[in-house]
């Protein structure tokens, strides 16, 4: 027996068994009698190869979803006797937990109104509720920008240093449940006709998804990250922290820790030009002459958000316009284009690549709204002189007041 508990490959082995068993609908209670060993001995490392190896394994996400819920629910004891990642409030890790901590205390209190809405017989009483629970929902979107960072900075850090990462994907799925749930609750919430049973469905959906993400995150991701990633790394996403900002707290006081000497790869993240010493090197294309301080100026003030991946669909640049429509972090440099969106939109990415490899397209355009505002987001494949594929682009572009355009303009205002 002890040597199977002190087995990691068995124990995972094993573990992984009893989740695509569950996920194919054999019986709970004789999966864990047969697995019983390995759920009592098991690690949260295990539990991220287990994730990673179901991701592999191509179950369906929704399947994925529901099926690591279970085997969660049947894990929860084991995996609640190992402890947290014990770090500063300060550190990248500490202040995802103080976020995790204020979201606690707002679902909290949101529990007494979701009692009143359910007892309330009174319809202006009922209204006078319903509107304040509609206030308290609709300031849980802070919260976004926690799993903003997660996605955009956290994720590539941890992709970069642990091999077995694929669990990412769940998580930003439930993240993107999360955004939808949110959305249709405060829709529901100021409807005319108010449908008590969606609200009280939609209600249990979001408490779950959100008490999900905190389960997971700080005794199934944080305590595995704090010891795959380099510790040299933390400072670098708390320095890209602050342009997508904090949930809840205000932006905390970061103390750098000293720096150690840590060997330079092809893959490490966050390095940047010396602008100082590089700023004034001139650039001589085709049609003029620029220095690199003139390029970066030309990119950064164009009224579009740029992002371009080269021939192995990896971020290369992407530039830093006063408006930007979706969030981005120097960790993504180096990261495939796969990675950088949720697991249900992935499928577009690769058609879109493969379509723009094949020379099938030269270009696609997609348009969506968002924040009330009217977004055209265009893709064009960029090709050498021999026509051979080097990469594409996007380029994200508010066309609100664009459209509204009508006649003409000769005069300056």
């Amino acid at each position: 027996m002890s040597e199977f508990i002190n087995n990691n490959q068995a124990r995972v082995d094993s573990l992984f068994e009893f989740c695509y068993q569950l996920i194919k609908g054999e019986k709970g209670t004789e999966l864990i009698e047969k697995h019983q060993l390995a759920i009592d001995h098991l690690t949260p490392n295990d539990i991220i190869l287990v994730v990673h190896r179901l991701v592999e394994a191509n179950v369906p996400m929704e399947d994925l979803k529901v099926g690591i819920n279970k085997a969660l629910n049947v894990f929860h004891k084991a995996i609640h006797n190992h402890p947290k990642a014990d770090v500063q409030e300060n550190h990248f890790l500490g202040i995802m937990m103080l976020e995790n901590a204020a979201l606690d205390t707002r679902l909290k209190a949101i529990k007494p109104l979701v009692k009143n809405i359910n007892r309330i017989e009174d319809p202006q009483e009922l209204a006078s509720e319903l509107s304040l629970l509609k206030q308290k929902i609709s300031e849980l979107d802070e919260m976004n920008k926690h799993y903003q960072r997660k996605e955009n900075i956290f994720f590539p850090y941890f992709e970069n240093q642990y091999p077995e990462y694929k669990c990412l994907g769940v998580m930003w799925s439930i993240h993107d449940d999360i955004r939808k749930v949110q959305k249709q609750l405060v829709a529901e919430l100021q409807s005319e006709l108010i449908d008590l049973k969606l609200i009280n469905r939609l209600l249990g959906d979001l408490f779950f998804f959100m008490y999900a993400i905190i389960s997971r995150e700080e005794y199934l991701l944080f305590p595995i990250a704090l010891n795959a990633v380099s510790e040299d790394l933390w400072d670098e996403m708390n320095d890209q922290s602050s342009e997508i900002g904090f949930s809840f707290i205000e932006a905390p006081k970061l103390v750098k820790a000293e720096k150690k000497s840590v060997k330079k790869t092809e893959k490490m993240i966050g390095e940047e030009l010396d602008m100082e010493q590089l700023g004034d090197n001139l650039l001589n294309f085709e049609t003029g002459l620029m220095t690199l301080k003139q390029a970066m100026m030309l990119l950064n003030h164009l009224p579009v958000d740029i992002t371009m991946i080269d021939e192995n669909d990896r971020v290369c640049f992407f530039s830093n316009p006063k408006e930007r429509f979706f969030p981005r972090s120097k960790a993504i440099i180096g990261r495939t284009v796969q990675n950088c969106h949720p697991p249900e939109s992935v499928h577009v990415v690769d058609d879109l690549v493969k379509a723009f490899k094949s020379e099938e397209k030269d270009s696609e355009s997609f348009w969506i709204q968002m924040k009330g505002r009217f977004i055209l987001i265009q893709y064009f494949a960029l090709r050498d002189e021999k026509n051979v594929y080097k990469g594409c682009i996007e380029v994200s572009q508010d066309a609100t007041d664009i459209r509204k355009l009508d006649g003409e303009k000769r005069l300056m205002d």
